[in-house]
């Protein structure tokens, strides 16, 4: 130990001369070299057995270039803050070149930030993160190859591997999940949170996606979809809502719809302002349009505080208006039924065999008889059936009731007339009647008359 101190000190002592040499210093086995500070605490030391080299304080002078103030590591830096208020952590973060208004930048990873020019108040953290972006500003990017080619974009955040990695000059998005909104180009406003969620989206804007593989396929607008693959295969649709797992999943380019529960509209393709709430509500179609659907095929009841729905009828947005034709003849054709429920869909292969036949009946209409009749008097505006799907007719019976309100109204009119006639006989009849009473008044009196009479009538008349 001492022979080392010695040939420190000589080392000192050459260090004062410009003198080109090799200077080498060696620690015995075990062999340890500190220094202390005036308070006997070390500031630096390096031991043998692990050959570890351990400082107190370490002060790196600010970089102002490529050859100031860097920590290399195997020749190439990891470490340095060029620029103001800019740091740069990992091999070959950031650049020497970016402008002196580029500020407050953070690369923490392989390659981040280093292609910045002067975007200011950039985050970047994981491998290649935000690698690409020049003069995009206020972007923050956590995850491998997150928003890595993104060059104009600004105020996008990523959080997830390759998260928003294709963006260029997309602003205002929030990709949270692995390969969120991986392929957003120039797409603008969306927010997707979960894996894959707006995976395929490249320019649509105003999506948001809640849900592992959410809009997965979407290059639409104005989406919102919240829940595992709600909106999977949309590619064009806009405007559509999607509540619940498998919501509106096979939806392709249908616009305008909204569903709400599980797998609701999961049949919708390229359908159109539907409304479908409940679990596993269908249209009529896939590409069904003006439709609201409550309930799937298993709902028995519909409740609500008020017993009707109100409908447009304003006469100012009505045309060609007279009496209805159908009255009380049409509704005596009409053939109310009691039946059984077996629905198709409760057997495997749609095939009933009679065994799921529910216990109680109920009352209604047959969508046949319904169609068949209104069709045989030329009423197929009455719109009774719906027949959309040609496997799944359905009856419509609301819209009997203004036929009903007419036929009461004919039955009335019938009835009033019966009763007139009845009055008009009825009145006849009791003057006759007077007039019998006053007869049988007036025979009384005569009989009486002749019974008080002097006159006394023989029975032997002679021929």
């Amino acid at each position: 130990m001492k022979s080392f101190l010695t040939l420190f000190c000589v080392v000192l002592l050459l260090s004062s001369y410009s003198i080109a040499q090799n200077v080498e210093a060696k620690l015995g086995s075990g062999g340890a070299f500190s220094v202390f500070n005036s308070s006997n605490s070390s500031i630096l030391s390096i031991s043998e057995n692990d050959n570890n080299l351990n400082l107190r304080n370490l002060n790196i002078e600010n970089t102002l270039g490529a050859n100031v103030g860097i920590i290399y590591k195997a020749g190439q830096r990891i470490f340095h803050t060029f620029g103001t208020n800019n740091l740069f952590l990992g091999y070959n973060s950031g650049n020497f070149s970016l402008s002196s208004s580029s500020n407050g930048n953070i690369g923490i990873g392989t390659a981040t930030l280093q292609g910045l020019t002067t975007g200011v108040e950039n985050t970047a953290v994981g491998n290649a993160a935000l690698v690409q972006v020049t003069i995009g500003n206020y972007n923050s990017a956590f995850g491998s190859f997150a928003l890595e080619p993104n060059t104009l974009g600004n105020f996008n955040s990523a959080f997830g591997y390759a998260s928003l990695r294709s963006n260029t000059v997309g602003n205002d998005n929030a990709a949270f999940g692995v390969a969120a909104l991986y392929s957003n180009t120039t797409g603008h406003d969306n927010a997707a949170f979960g894996n894959s969620a707006l995976n395929l989206n490249t320019t649509g804007f105003f999506n948001s996606a809640f849900g592992m593989n959410s809009l997965r396929k979407n290059n639409g607008d104005e989406n919102s979809a919240f829940g595992q693959a709600s909106l999977f295969e949309n590619t064009t649709g806009y405007a559509n809502s999607a509540f619940g797992v498998g919501s509106l999943a096979q939806n392709t380019t249908g616009f305008l719809n909204t569903a709400i529960g599980l797998n609701a509209g999961s049949t919708v393709t390229t359908g159109s302002n539907l409304v479908l709430i409940g679990s596993n509500a269908q249209p009529t179609l896939p590409n069904a349009t003006n439709q609201i659907t409550l309930g799937n095929s298993s709902i028995t009841s519909l409740r609500c505080n008020v017993t009707s729905i109100s409908s447009l009828s304003d006469v100012r947005d009505k045309k060609n208006i007279k009496d209805l034709s159908l009255g009380l003849e049409f509704l005596m054709q009409v053939k109310p039924r009691e039946f059984n429920w077996d629905k198709r869909e409760w057997y495997e292969g749609n095939v009933s065999d009679g065994s799921r036949t529910e216990d109680y009946p109920t009352a209604g209409f047959i969508a046949q008889e319904l169609d068949n009749l209104q069709s045989e008097i030329n009423a197929d505006w009455m719109n009774l059936v719906i027949k959309e799907n040609p496997e799944r007719l359905e009856a419509t019976a609301g819209n009997l009731f203004p036929v009903v309100v007419k036929a009461v109204q004919d039955l009335k009119k019938e009835k009033d007339a019966e009763i007139a006639q009845l009055k008009s006989e009825n009145l006849l009849l009791k003057q006759e009647l007077e007039l019998l009473k006053e007869l049988r008044l007036r025979l009384a009196n005569l009989e009486q008359a002749i019974i008080n009479s002097d006159v006394k009538f023989s029975s032997n008349i002679t021929k």
